[in-house]
């Protein structure tokens, strides 16, 4: 009779290594940072290229007073990576996130290139100009290495849209700077106007969303985008995620001034 009861128990726990083995190992990564300055720099926040953390929160490109201010791109990653989807399961996460963030090119008219949020595999590069600091070869245009952006792009390239008004526009971007989906983005870059970007992804329906800010006659109103894209099939297990931005011959300020995240395996 003990015997047997120690081959239940033997399979009892054979059974629960292998249910155990088949669910995501992650556990959820939530933070809120809802005043970015330099006492978040390498505890919650890393900078590269030209990014910085001031008082003002993160300073992804060029700063007003830099000697010089074109073809300068940085990008600013949280400082854990996101396990985007489990290899034994092949589940995948749930995600949201907010930020608010300023685009100014102090009173010009002329700026460029943008800002975006990015996932992409650890030590990804950084482009200036029109690839808004995503991992774009310069010459050939072509990614080098897996990404997938919300691009906030304010200068009017030759692969933008080119049948909207104003140039600048919203953008959801896989492996590429030509966008996949775009909306038409009303802001006031030249005078500093605070934007605000909620980013969802939903792992059941396989559904990337944005919603952002529009400034139109002194009002707020909100626009959307969304694709469908399975983030398995573009992206490793585990990635960084941040934001990226870039000038180009235009001079811009991208700060990203406070940032809410939240992700986890639906069961």
């Amino acid at each position: 009779m003990a015997f047997q009861s120690h081959i239940q128990l033997s399979c009892l726990s054979i059974i629960t290594f292998y249910i155990l083995l088949a669910t995501p190992c992650a556990t959820a990564l939530n933070f809120t940072l809802d005043k970015i300055d330099p006492k978040n720099l390498n505890v919650d926040i890393t900078t590269d290229g030209d990014a910085y953390i001031s008082s003002e929160g993160i300073n992804l490109a060029a700063a007003e007073n830099d000697t010089n201010l074109q073809q300068r791109a940085g990008k600013a990653t949280y400082v854990e990576q996101l396990h985007l989807w489990d290899k034994v399961s092949g589940n995948l996460t749930d995600f949201t996130t907010y930020f608010s963030f300023v685009i100014d090119s102090n009173g010009s008219s002329s700026f460029g290139d943008g800002l975006a949020f990015f996932l992409a595999p650890s030590g990804s590069s950084t482009t200036a100009g029109g690839a808004i600091g995503l991992p774009i070869h310069p010459q050939t245009l072509e990614p080098t290495s897996p990404f997938v952006a919300i691009e906030f792009d304010t200068f009017q390239n030759t692969w933008d849209p080119q049948n909207i008004t104003p140039a600048t526009h919203v953008g959801i971007n896989i492996n590429s700077i030509k966008s996949n989906d775009t909306a038409t983005w009303t802001n006031n870059v030249t005078y500093g106007m605070e934007n605000e970007a909620w980013i969802e992804y939903v792992s059941k329906s396989k559904m990337l969303s944005v919603v952002f800010t529009d400034s139109m006659n002194n009002y707020t109103i909100q626009h959307g985008l969304h694709f469908k894209v399975d983030l398995r099939d573009y992206l490793p297990e585990w990635v960084t995620f941040g934001f990226s931005a870039s000038t180009g011959a235009f001079f811009e300020k991208n700060i990203v001034k406070s940032w809410r995240f939240n992700s986890g395996f639906s069961i």
